[in-house]
């Protein structure tokens, strides 16, 4: 796996209804610092083409995947590559069940359909409670609890885990333009796509 600065590549789905990188209302910083780190993420539209890449997000997958779009994922993951698939809280728009699909055949992880609130250990709003990667403070807004594989962002509740190159979060949102600001949100965006974590 190539580290940083090595010409890393990052393909972020754009064939489910993701919310995209190119998107620049939402994404525009995230991209910006992934490229000031030597990592280039590229927006791709054919499901195909992911498997060019080292690091491959699902971010927000609106429609489900095909059978043969899991066994590729599984593919990819054995051959090595990290997968990141980033759900919200409560399965709105179904996106914790289309993730959980993918889940099922290639880990032991789950997004749960409920939402983890912290009414004392919060960003100003029991919606953004606060979580921990190693070093790093966090705010994950909107999140759905993550169950199985080892809890790697941790809270009130597991925001995040992670099992043999797959990684499952709770929400999607903690690295759009709004929130990749809080806490130390910036760089554990980038340790993501760095394939560190």
């Amino acid at each position: 796996m190539k580290g940083l600065k090595d010409g890393l590549k990052v393909g972020w789905d754009a064939s489910h209804g993701e919310f995209t990188i190119e998107d620049y209302y939402y994404f525009s910083k995230l991209k910006k610092y992934a490229e000031d780190e030597g990592i280039r993420i590229d927006e791709v539209k054919s499901f195909s083409r992911l498997g060019n890449y080292d690091v491959i997000v699902f971010n927000y997958p609106e429609i489900r995947f095909k059978r043969w779009e899991i066994s590729r994922i599984k593919s990819w993951v054995k051959r090595g590559k990290k997968v990141i698939l980033a759900a919200y809280y409560t399965n709105l728009d179904s996106v914790a069940e289309n993730i959980n699909k993918v889940l099922e055949k290639i880990s032991g992880m789950r997004i749960n359909y409920d939402i983890i609130v912290d009414e004392e250990m919060n960003h100003g709003d029991k919606m953004f409670p606060l979580a921990y990667y190693e070093d790093l403070e966090l705010v994950m807004p909107c999140s759905a609890s993550v169950s199985g594989g080892e809890a790697v962002v941790v809270g009130k509740g597991v925001f995040g885990a992670r099992e043999n190159g797959v990684i499952a979060l709770g929400t999607c949102v903690f690295w759009d333009n709004y929130a990749i600001e809080f806490a130390d949100n910036k760089e554990f965006a980038i340790r993501l796509l760095s394939g560190e974590i």
